[in-house]
């Protein structure tokens, strides 16, 4: 998928839908998100949203990914942070843990519980 399309891509769905499991009334907010920009910054990238829905119990806060995405050429893995506010996520935030770069690219990747 090219990065000016308004649709979530596939690391997007699953980093959100494994966000879901921590915090649960964002799963049916994933499939209404679309996508306003995204800034790949060669160490992570942002993803803006708008979301036509809220979940209020999802207030003005972060949820951190409790995993790991593990991508081909990226030393360390990654996180991700997801933005909310006023109950409506906002902003995706995927970086890379340590010293390595990122293309952007995500084939191949996996996202992996942390011990």
């Amino acid at each position: 998928m090219q990065p000016g399309q308004i649709e979530l891509n596939d690391l997007e769905v699953a980093t959100l839908q494994r966000l879901a499991l921590t915090s649960p009334s964002l799963d049916p907010l994933i499939g209404k998100i679309r996508v306003l920009s995204r800034e790949f910054t060669g160490v992570g990238s942002y993803t803006n949203f708008q979301c036509p829905d809220t979940a209020p119990d999802l207030g003005d806060r972060k949820i951190s990914l409790e995993a790991l995405i593990s991508m081909p050429n990226v030393p360390h893995g990654m996180g991700a942070i997801l933005f909310c506010e006023n109950g409506k996520p906002t902003c995706l935030e995927i970086f890379v843990y340590g010293d390595g770069n990122w293309d952007g690219l995500y084939e191949g990747y996996s996202i992996e519980e942390t011990q």
